[in-house]
């Protein structure tokens, strides 16, 4: 399932076994945009597959995006409590500390999953 990136909104895709966020996220409406993705994530994390890898790099995000993030890694700690392994990578560029920050922030957050802090090398199309 592939959500595409909008000018306020990152590209997110979900498979059985992975998601990838990458972009911008400041929609007009979060929970318009949000619920959607929510519900493929819920669906996604439902299968029988036993591993399941997050991939989030963000170059910006506004408090209410911030919010769905919260509300993300809920998802993702409840399935790992669950039993499903989950490995979730929060990738920053090198110099952004305000991303990189954040994902520290989130990381205090989470205790079930594997969670990364990764420098990205560089965006991948």
């Amino acid at each position: 399932m592939i959500f595409e990136a909008s000018q306020r909104t990152p590209r997110v895709e979900l498979t059985p076994v992975s998601c990838l966020i990458r972009g911008e996220c400041y929609p007009e409406n979060i929970s318009e945009w949000s619920e959607p993705i929510l519900g493929a994530l819920e669906e996604c994390l439902g299968n029988d597959e036993t591993e399941f890898v997050v991939d989030i790099e963000l170059y910006y995000f506004n408090s209410s995006s911030a919010k769905f993030l919260f509300d993300f890694f809920e998802y993702l700690e409840e399935s790992a409590e669950g039993g499903k392994s989950v490995v979730i990578n929060w990738r920053y560029r090198a110099e952004d500390e305000t991303m990189q920050e954040a994902g520290e922030d989130f990381e205090e957050d989470i205790s079930a999953c594997s969670y990364n802090l990764v420098v990205a090398e560089q965006a991948v199309a």
